[in-house]
């Protein structure tokens, strides 16, 4: 039986997070690169920037990104935003999400936030995702547009 928790990533964390964003399971520390460990290493001194890592036991299975802007709108309440949600695939629909979810609404109620945004690529709309997030209670009510930066 599954035993499911949300914990925030720490800086020993890497490796974990790195397994499921690169959907590498066996992923060592050797597998890194530089250019990933001075990420990481930045993204953990970033005040308002949360990692978490959904884990069944000892086993890391998800992970997200809680970033907190603050702003002088919404009488300066801030604004969180939700980056890079992934649950491995033997674990959807078993609650993973939800459980993640519903830690990120609680931190960014804590955190004194006005609202919770994400973006969601449209693919998702056929798997599931979309419905999910409106089963949460997020509305899709603006129009995204993103720009690639790449090599410019």
């Amino acid at each position: 039986m599954a035993t499911y928790s949300v914990e925030r990533a720490g800086p020993d964390d890497l490796v974990a997070v790195a397994r499921l964003i690169d959907r590498r399971p066996d992923l060592s520390a050797t597998d890194l690169t530089g250019r990933q460990q001075a990420t990481w290493d930045r993204m953990m001194r970033t005040d308002d920037l949360t990692v978490y890592l959904a884990r069944d036991g000892d086993d890391a299975i998800g992970t997200t990104a809680l970033l907190v802007m603050p702003h002088l709108t919404y009488a300066c309440r801030p604004t969180a935003f939700i980056e890079s949600m992934y649950v491995r695939d033997k674990h959807r629909r078993r609650g993973v999400a939800r459980m993640m979810i519903d830690r990120l609404l609680a931190d960014a109620t804590d955190a004194g936030c006005h609202k919770l945004q994400l973006l969601t690529h449209k693919r998702h709309a056929a798997d599931g995702a979309h419905a999910f997030y409106r089963s949460m209670g997020f509305e899709a009510e603006a129009e995204g547009f993103r720009l690639y930066l790449g090599d410019r």
